[in-house]
């Protein structure tokens, strides 16, 4: 059977994989990883794959709009060709109490009823920078005795050689958190989506603070479940301050920043987590993000005429 349309996510493995389609197999809209892109300005290969993407792509669909203008400028892609489309919060997420008891959550995982819970909302992985959120928080404890880190295992790599690298990576980061033994946790197993938001929740501070980025989902999530957002200061996330969200920007060097920000950033006030919640339902609903990316694909299949 003959798709109607084609939707490739990333422009790594699935944009390479992408290639060896025919080309009039059906129309293809490509979402474009803020990373995957970082990564091709350092490496000639994936640089032509993302390039190849992208020219073939009827449509490309980023989440951010610096990385609009990324693809716009770098890859000379038409900027009557790209739509800047978030991915949103779910709408049972938004619609969720937020007043729910975090004492279950927080039994579950191993988190004191009392501790100042600082969540690292990104897989373990280098291009989130995990370690140095480890070896940051290891600091910050050392003259707050509140804090307690959370970490993320997070996504497993299908490919060997990655899983490897994600293994090794995780095992520098044990060995950092170590230092907090009992002031931090690292959940090892999956969690799903209705679990990571009951988590952010249950937690005060969200950390987020790779050095690229899209409008991630994850970090509106944990706007709307009421955190501080601790971030990276780049431009998709200072698209995110711009458009009202309260944020708190981390330059380089961030161990340092963030060293600070965990010594002395106090938990969103109730006014400010309102004034968060109610921009991310208004701006962010999912269900209006998938109407949105609906009508894309009815525009790319609607015969010409």
């Amino acid at each position: 059977m003959r798709p109607d349309i084609i939707h490739v996510h990333s422009l790594g493995v699935h944009g390479a994989m992408s290639l060896a389609l025919p080309a009039q197999t059906a129309p293809c809209l490509i979402t474009p990883w803020g990373s995957e892109l970082r990564a091709a300005t350092r490496h000639p290969g994936r640089a032509l794959v993302a390039w190849l993407t992208l020219h073939r792509a009827a449509w490309v669909v980023p989440t951010s709009h610096e990385v609009a203008g990324h693809v716009e400028h770098r890859y000379r892609i038409p900027r009557s060709r790209i739509t800047t489309l978030s991915w949103g919060v779910p709408d049972a997420l938004l619609d969720a109490r937020n007043n729910a008891d975090p004492g279950p959550v927080r039994a579950r995982y191993g988190i004191p009823a009392d501790a100042t819970v600082a969540l690292s909302i990104r897989s373990t992985a280098e291009v989130y920078r995990t370690h140095e959120i480890a070896a940051a928080f290891t600091r910050a404890a050392r003259v707050r005795s509140d804090l307690f880190l959370v970490v993320l295992a997070g996504h497993r790599p299908a490919d060997a050689k990655a899983r490897r690298a994600q293994h090794q990576y995780l095992a520098r980061v044990r060995q950092r958190m170590a230092e907090q033994a009992d002031r931090t946790v690292l959940i090892e197993e999956p969690l799903s989506q209705a679990e990571m938001f009951s988590l952010m929740r249950a937690s005060h501070f969200a950390i987020s603070v790779p050095r690229s980025d899209q409008r991630s989902s994850s970090v509106l999530e944990a706007a709307a479940a009421g955190c501080r957002l601790l971030l990276s200061d780049i431009p998709p996330y200072r698209e995110l301050a711009a458009d009202g969200l309260h944020t708190d920007p981390l330059p380089d060097p961030l161990e340092a920043t963030l060293t600070d920000a965990l010594t002395h950033a106090q938990p969103l006030t109730a006014d400010d987590r309102q004034a968060n919640r109610e921009l991310i339902d208004r701006t962010e609903r999912g269900s209006v993000k998938i109407a949105q990316l609906e009508q894309l694909y009815r525009d790319l299949t609607r015969p010409s005429t």
